[in-house]
This record gives structure tokens, C-alpha cells and sequence, in this order.
């Protein structure tokens, strides 16, 4: 799930040729680019999230979309579908009458050659009438509306035990012997919101605005391309001011707590 990375002057992130390097993108061929500048001039800047996600050794890539306004809502699907149709067709329709604030879409090299169409989207909606701030999420296919995950927000400095006793509760962890330091990074837990996701087949810890410091350690810490480490590393200086968001998927498998996926986002 895309946040709301940024800078932390309150600005926009990384734009243009920067932002695509952080992402990943730029061995991705001119299609891939062509489909950044056309969100960012359909759009305008910073009214974009990208997400770059890491899973058995692949890297994917994500869109996201915010507009809070809902049903007055500006950044809609159909908006963004038609911005995309010459490079991605989709056939995939959403009624505008449903109070969603955030969808998303994902891309790969697949999509980014011409190969296939956009043949899912995830749909975002809120979850009143809790005391803990949440989200629900739906995937769209051709197929039909599945109810994918339940995202837990929570205030990162006010809010550690909950956090602790949301992470800690699931369905897929023991909790003898749980170390949920190893799910709640020390080094992340600086950030700003901490958000808990609940899902099918594992659950995740997003963190949302971490600093350039903390996008080092987690990119270190979970082996992603050495050329994205490099370039993080030799623009240390030219990107501190901004703020950025990371997830992490967890499962147990063969009794041992795994990541099965992560991600990091930015603004484009």
C-alpha cells in the first residue's frame, strides 16, 4: 500500500530522471518512461506515488493514486485509465459512485514492453466506526471485487504498544516466541505513522516517512539491486531532504519468520 512519502518541508519527492533511478526504472525501457511522463503531465507532479517492490529476486513496480476528496474526487480511475490507454489498455471498469480514495495499479517488464494490458486494479476504501484509523482494500479483475487486506493505521511515537499488540496478533504468527523486533525495525520505528496490514496469506508492516538514513539500512538489510544501493547511496546528500515510505510482508514458513515481499515509494 502506497502512503504519503514526500519531503519533510512538506514539498513533493524526487521528480524525473532522479525518481525513476530511485525506483529502479531506468534499464526499463523508453515505454516505462513514457508512462511516468504521461501520469506526471496528465496529473501534475507529485500527484503520483510510486511503489518499487522486491519478491524472490524480481522487482515490480506500482502506481498509486490518493485524492481524499471521494466522490468529488478529481484522480479517478477513469482519469487515469485514459491517461494510460495508448501504452496500457485495460477493460476493467469501477463505478465513480463508490467512496473510494486510493486505487493503484501494477506494472512490470512485461506490461512495460507492450506485452500485456493492465488486467487488475486495487481499490481503497475507508473503515469507519473504529478507534484505530483503517483502510480496506479490494482487488478488481476481469473476474470480479475480492476483498484483498485490512490496513491499521497507527501514530508511530504515541503509539507503540498498540502497535506492538496489533503486530503481535495475527493470524499466521505464534506468539511464543515472537520477536517483533524483527518485524518492527528499531531503525524504522522513527518514522512517522506505522501501519499494520492484515492479509490472506501473510500480514505487513508499512512505515511511513522514513528518512534517507532509514531507506539505506532497509535497502542494505533486505539485499535489494546493488545498482539502486549505489545510486541511494552517491545522491545520500541531494536526497536527505525527502521523506519515504517501505513495507515489509511477513509469513512463517518452515517455522520461521520470513519476508515474503518489499517495497519502498516515493512521489513522482
Amino acid at each position: 500500500m502506497g502512503l504519503r512519502a514526500g519531503r519533510a518541508d512538506g514539498g513533493t519527492s524526487a521528480a524525473g530522471e532522479p525518481a525513476l533511478a530511485l525506483a529502479g526504472l531506468r534499464g526499463c525501457g523508453p515505454r516505462l518512461f513514457a508512462i511516468c511522463d504521461a501520469l506526471r503531465d496528465g496529473l501534475g507532479p507529485g500527484r503520483s506515488v510510486w511503489g518499487a517492490k522486491l519478491r524472490d529476486g524480481v522487482t515490480t513496480w506500482e502506481f498509486y493514486f490518493y485524492d481524499y476528496a471521494r466522490l468529488d474526487r478529481t484522480v479517478s480511475i477513469e482519469r487515469v485509465l485514459a491517461i494510460l490507454a495508448p501504452f496500457a489498455p485495460c477493460d476493467l471498469r469501477y463505478a465513480g459512485g463508490r467512496p473510494y480514495f486510493m486505487f493503484s495499479l501494477d506494472l512490470d517488464d512485461a506490461l512495460a514492453r507492450g506485452e500485456r494490458s493492465l488486467d487488475r486494479l486495487n481499490i481503497y476504501v475507508g473503515n469507519p466506526g473504529s478507534s484505530v484509523s483503517s483502510g480496506l482494500s479490494y482487488g478488481l479483475t476481469a473476474d470480479g471485487l475480492v476483498f484483498d487486506n485490512l490496513y491499521s493505521f497507527f501514530d508511530a511515537a504515541r503509539e507503540r504498544d498498540a502497535i506492538a499488540a496489533k503486530a503481535a496478533c495475527s493470524a499466521h504468527f505464534d506468539l511464543p516466541g515472537l520477536d517483533l523486533d524483527a518485524m518492527l525495525w528499531p531503525e524504522l520505528m522513527r518514522c512517522g505513522v506505522v501501519v499494520v496490514a492484515n492479509k490472506r496469506l501473510c500480514d505487513g508492516v508499512y512505515f511511513s516517512r522514513v528518512g534517507i538514513d532509514g531507506l539505506i539500512a532497509f535497502l542494505d538489510r533486505l539485499a535489494y539491486p546493488p545498482a539502486i544501493r549505489d545510486f541511494v547511496r552517491s545522491e545520500r546528500r541531494r536526497l536527505s531532504h525527502l521523506l519515504f515510505d517501505v513495507g515489509i510482508d511477513y509469513a512463517v514458513i518452515d517455522g520461521r519468520l520470513t519476508v515474503t515481499k518489499s517495497a519502498y515509494y516515493g512521489l513522482l
